[in-house]
């Protein structure tokens, strides 16, 4: 007996709280048939949150995708490119035999630097490996998508066809001495690294035979060595000793002209969409947030607009309990739908979501389904905003029937009048909007507060289009290079100090530095030493401590070269090249988070390189002074450049047979040099005993003349792209969001003072009254909200990058900080939004009737 009555007694308990949950459960749908317009504006903010949650997980697979991709195609490890002929197989037979190398590859590519566009894009500014089609490769392979057969063309890596680029359609070449070339698109290609259209290193191309042959005879050809390890641990070792054995291979500390490992360039790969996680997660929070904060208002609101309601259900026998947990149920199927829905749109905005990704990593990202986050995603959406509906619904349990039947009011309660009508001055709409909202306490709060976040959203989003799209201060951080508008490359048997005295005599010339690129180790890593004669004209390479090397024993290192040998300013760090080497102590860390440059005075160069001598003059230019009247000035002084003469478009007399042979003769001789790294040729043309020819390449005593600062310039075209698409998607989204949240705002508040507004229309208001006093109340805590975000923003966004990048290894970045314009811009657009949305809004106070207010 006393086990059944236990047993019933339990699960009666059972029954009972079956019964209290389906009784709030039908007041929940009740409530929600009610109110649909407000719910549905709910419900759009959080559908945003979680489609932004989704993409979060989207750019998490960029990662994924890459390193899947590599291990198909089987990228490479480590590449090295060797300048023109000097490359020898002793080279990977030395990789092949040491410890841990899996694979060694090498091939014959062209390199390319300049522009490409088709006919209906602008220029882009790229530097380019171009590989041949039918070239036998175990490493980095190219997996060509529907390869066309007897056909003469080019493949170009799948984020081409994001930008637009399709097959058949011409693919235009040119150069820096603007020769084109122009060739047929015949399809796409996957590759395992170098795919991406807005990185900021090479972009691999692949070309039929004919075509790599045409180029080559143009720009020649460089060996491109790929290696594979067993243990990345190794690499660098590895590495460090191939280096210092091909430059005593070769007694040459240049021939290697570029050379990274996989950490490094897949970071390149994957830095926008690292930028971009960063920046969908703090949008999606904040975003979040603003939901909780309308999750709240609504119910407390709802609660003081339905307290009549509220005490006749406890009147009828309905428990505090089963009424605060009908909200609860409310929100928790408002917010479970809508996370449903939202994870729906994520799926189905993932296509153009993932073309964007594979635009600026070059990676092909599936779209897969991933079920079991979605909803971990979806319940704890729901379970935030339940616990958020739960505790604001405590006011229902602590208050007694005849205190809700009274308005709330425990007592009799005569509040203070703030403003009096009769002593205030102003007009009357000024007086009652000033009423309102001193009235409306709690919704200028809440008003305040999202305006603020919404606020702090869109300057979040301006900041970084002006601090990355516009700026360059970031690009510069990552290139680590000097950024000038005229820049020399000098040949090897050039008169440095007499070009020096001519550059220097050009009135429009106001300085110019010597800088030589070479190649040394630092204790057992590979690094670029850039040998500069005065720092003190350095503009654009900026240290984020100490100072740059004044004595023959001093260096200073990138940030991302003292990262990787653990060594602070202070240290001593052994370099070497060519087996020669010195102990330097660190005096300056450049801001570079990815380069691996060191720099040494021309002094400090000559302790391991005796023989060394600058190879380009850099020419900062006057304002107003062009980059092509700099280049007509070098014309005007020694003539046409080496990559002039090998381009074909020079003029010369065709009518004069030596001056056509001269022509034919110094082409070939140039080509020759650079192709085969000869020193010089000289060359004499003799008839009859008399020299009617002489000439050689000792007469084209530069190279080439060029731009890095319209270098920049092209690099920038692709970050304003980027930026400046992701602005305005933020604006637009918040823009939604400002709708959506006055919506219900305003709804609510119209809803409220319904019998206020009829009186006062019966008194002689006019509808445009009611609607500027009600719109101009909701001003103050907007503009307060929109400039206390923006100026958050204006603080921190920045920083907050900053700290995020250095999270995946990207430290040191430096940073302007933004306009004040931009905080200015994001507060004005902010508030003249929310004046004129709300005045729509507050269209509804026309169909309040004074008549239908007395009948009801």
């Amino acid at each position: 007996m006393i086990v059944q009555k236990i047993s019933g007694t339990f699960f009666a308990k059972i029954i009972g709280k079956g019964d209290i949950l389906m009784i709030s459960f039908r007041l929940a749908l009740t409530n929600i048939k009610r109110k649909h317009s407000g719910i549905f504006s709910f419900a759009i903010i959080v559908m945003i949150a979680v489609c932004f949650f989704n993409m979060i997980i989207s750019t998490g697979e960029v990662n994924k995708s890459f390193e899947s991709q590599s291990k198909k195609l089987n990228g490479t490890d480590y590449y090295i490119l060797f300048a023109p002929n000097m490359y020898y197989d002793d080279f990977a037979t030395f990789l092949g035999s040491k410890e841990h190398v899996t694979g060694v590859n090498a091939e014959d590519i062209i390199t390319f630097s300049g522009e490409y566009y088709t006919p209906d894009t602008n220029p882009s500014t790229t530097s380019m490996f171009i590989q041949n089609i039918k070239t036998e490769r175990s490493i980095s392979k190219i997996d060509i998508i529907n390869p066309q057969e007897n056909k003469s063309g080019i493949y170009l890596p799948i984020a081409f066809q994001a930008l637009g680029c399709k097959i058949g359609s011409s693919f235009i070449l040119r150069d820096s001495t603007e020769q084109e070339y122009t060739y047929e698109i015949l399809g796409f290609c996957n590759v395992s690294e170098f795919g991406a259209v807005s990185n900021l290193s090479q972009v691999r191309i692949v070309a039929t035979t004919d075509v790599f042959h045409e180029l080559s005879s143009n720009y020649g050809t460089k060996t491109l060595l790929n290696f594979t390890v067993d243990d990345y641990k190794a690499l660098h070792y590895i590495e460090s000793q191939f280096t210092d054995y091909s430059s005593a291979y070769t007694s040459n500390t240049q021939c290697i002209e570029q050379a990274s490992g996989r950490a490094d360039f897949s970071t390149a790969f994957t830095l926008f969409a690292s930028i971009i996680s960063s920046i969908i997660i703090a949008f999606s929070v904040v975003i979040f947030i603003v939901a909780l904060i309308m999750a709240i208002y609504r119910i407390k609101s709802g609660i003081d607009e339905n307290l009549t309601a509220i005490g006749t259900l406890k009147a009828l026998g309905y428990t505090s309990k089963q009424i605060a947990l009908s909200y609860v149920f409310e929100y928790i199927i408002i917010s479970f739908i809508s996370s449903i829905l939202g994870t729906i749109f994520s799926y189905a905005s993932a296509p153009l979501y993932h073309k964007i990704l594979i635009l600026i990593t070059g990676v092909l990202i599936k779209s897969t389904v991933h079920i079991s986050v979605d909803i971990i995603i979806i319940l704890m959406i729901t379970f935030l905003i339940a616990i958020t509906a739960y505790l604001s619904t405590l006011k229902v349990k602590k208050m007694h029937v005849a205190v809700i039947l009274r308005g709330g009011l425990l007592s009799h309660n005569i509040k203070k009048n703030s403003v009096e009508l009769e002593h205030a001055k102003g007009s009357i709409n000024q007086i009652l909007c000033l009423k309102h909202l001193l009235m409306f306490k709690r919704q200028n709060i809440s008003t305040c507060i999202i305006i603020t976040i919404i606020s702090f959203t869109l300057c979040f989003g301006l900041i970084l289009f002006e601090g990355f799209g516009i700026k360059d201060t970031f690009i510069k951080n990552i290139l680590d290079s000097e950024l000038t508008e005229g820049n020399v490359t000098l040949d090897t048997h050039a008169d440095i100090e007499q070009i020096s005295n001519i550059i220097s005599s050009n009135k429009n010339v106001h300085k110019i530095i010597r800088i030589g690129f070479e190649g040394v180790t630092v204790n057992n890593t590979s690094c670029n030493a850039r040998i500069i004669d005065n720092f003190q004209n350095l503009e654009t390479i900026n240290l984020a401590e100490g100072s740059f090397p004044v004595n023959d024993n001093e260096i200073a290192v990138s940030t991302h070269v003292a990262s990787l040998l653990h060594k602070d300013i202070g240290d001593v760090i052994t370099v070497n090249s060519i087996g020669v080497k010195a102990d330097y102590i660190i005096t300056g860390i450049t801001s570079s988070a990815m380069s691996y440059n060191t720099y040494f005075s021309e002094d400090g160069y000559k302790r391991i390189y005796a023989a060394y001598a600058p190879s380009t003059i850099c020419a900062y230019l006057d304002k107003g002074y062009t980059y092509e009247q700099f280049a007509d000035f070098i014309y005007s002084k020694f003539g046409y450049t080496q990559s002039e003469l090998l381009s074909g478009m020079i003029s010369y007399d065709t009518d004069d047979k030596y001056s056509a042979i001269k022509h034919i003769v110094d082409s070939k001789m140039i080509k020759l040099k650079q192709n085969y790294n000869i020193d010089s040729m000289e060359y004499a043309l003799n008839i009859d005993g008399n020299t009617v020819l002489s000439s050689g390449t000792s007469a084209y005593p530069i190279k080439e003349v060029y731009s890095t600062a319209s270098l920049l310039a092209g690099y920038l075209n692709i970050f304003k792209l980027a930026f400046g698409l992701m602005a305005i998607f933020i604006l637009i989204i918040t823009l939604i969001i400002i709708t959506v949240v006055l919506s219900i705002m305003v709804k609510q508040t119209v809803n409220t003072k319904k019998l206020e507004f009829g009186i006062l229309k019966s008194l002689g208001f006019t509808t445009k009254d009611l609607r500027k006093q009600l719109t101009f109340s909701l001003l103050p805590p907007v503009i307060v909200g929109a400039f206390l975000g923006s100026v958050i923003a204006y603080g921190t966004t920045l920083p907050f990058i900053s700290k995020m990048l250095s999270l995946i290894g990207w430290s040191g970045i430096q940073y302007e900080l933004p306009s004040v314009i931009t905080l200015i811009s994001a507060t004005m657009i902010v508030t003249v939004f929310t004046y004129i949305v709300s005045y729509l809004l507050t269209s509804k106070i026309k169909r309040i009737s004074t008549y239908e207010l007395i009948e009801n």
